[in-house]
């Protein structure tokens, strides 16, 4: 708890200025979309100093750890999720173009999204092969997995319909070619903001959850068996 009031205590003079600014300037679009970012950007990085979360490099493999908190974890998803449906709801003008599942792709849209996320970690999983656990962050415990899914999938939906949805959207108008150049910027040009969001989602769930050890763990037999 002393955690969750240290964070609260950080965000709040931030909050409060991004609140007065929208209250007394009522920003137009472009403004609007640079506000929710750095709301956003805020909130992330002040996770940091409070111990919310931890980030490292292990012989150039990164991990990322979470607060052991159903409390923190469910909470931050959720609220990530009603930030999406308020965003929806309430700016109409910058969310009437976002494309959360491209029609006509929806049988392609998922297998995409998974080929993306096992690109995306291929060069992690065998980067952990040399890695001890602890090295990376330490164990996780198992009762916590539920929770991860839920920050990962709900926090990076906020993430890419902020980027991949607002901010690729406004180049997009003047640049109809224009394509991010990474694994979540291709897989959400093509097929949406939500396939973008399980990829992205995705990789920070298995980097959070030492899910990557029990996958090692499976392939090691597997490819033994084959010499």
């Amino acid at each position: 708890m002393e955690h969750l009031l240290d964070y609260i205590q950080r965000t709040a003079p931030g909050l409060v200025l991004i609140a007065l600014v929208f209250i007394l300037a009522r920003p137009r679009r472009h403004a609007r979309v640079v506000l929710y970012i750095l709301t956003f950007v805020l909130l992330r990085d002040a996770l940091t100093p409070v111990s919310l979360w931890s980030l490292g490099v292990a012989d150039g493999a990164p991990w990322i750890r979470l607060f052991p908190s159903h409390l923190f974890l469910l909470g931050m998803g959720l609220s990530s999720l009603l930030a999406v449906v308020l965003l929806v709801v309430l700016d109409k003008e910058n969310s009437r173009d976002v494309v959360f599942l491209r029609r006509g792709y929806g049988l392609q849209a998922w297998p995409a999204a998974a080929l993306g996320l096992a690109i995306l970690l291929a060069p992690v999983f065998f980067s952990y092969r040399a890695i001890g656990i602890e090295e990376r962050g330490g164990a996780v415990d198992t009762g916590l997995i539920g929770s991860l899914l839920v920050f990962a999938l709900l926090g990076n939906l906020l993430e890419e319909l902020l980027f991949r949805g607002y901010v690729y959207n406004n180049f997009r108008t003047k640049d109809v070619d224009l394509r991010a150049g990474v694994i979540c910027g291709i897989v959400g040009a093509k097929y949406g903001v939500l396939p973008a969001a399980v990829v992205h989602g995705g990789a920070i769930f298995m980097l959070t959850s030492g899910l990557m050890n029990v996958c090692f763990r499976g392939v090691m037999p597997f490819a033994s068996a084959f010499g």
